[in-house]
């Protein structure tokens, strides 16, 4: 249970890695928009299968939801 927090931990470290480099390569390349766009992708589908592997962590129990109420 706890490494299944670790991986996703781990990557939303790399969705956050994939974000800075992005702006950097935004900031610096001149007119090539390819590798800000790679860089992109990759958020994207990180953050997809981050997604999917909370929802197959809840649904074989890996993970439980909070149901305590704030009040």
């Amino acid at each position: 249970m706890l490494l299944f927090k670790l991986i996703i931990v781990s990557l939303l470290v790399f969705v956050v890695v994939s974000l800075f480099t992005a702006l950097y390569r935004l900031n610096k390349d001149d007119g090539d928009s390819t590798r800000v766009v790679k860089a992109l992708a990759v958020r994207v589908g990180l953050s997809i299968l981050i997604f999917l592997l909370i929802m197959l962590g809840a649904k074989l129990g890996l993970i439980e939801p909070n149901t305590t109420l704030p009040y």
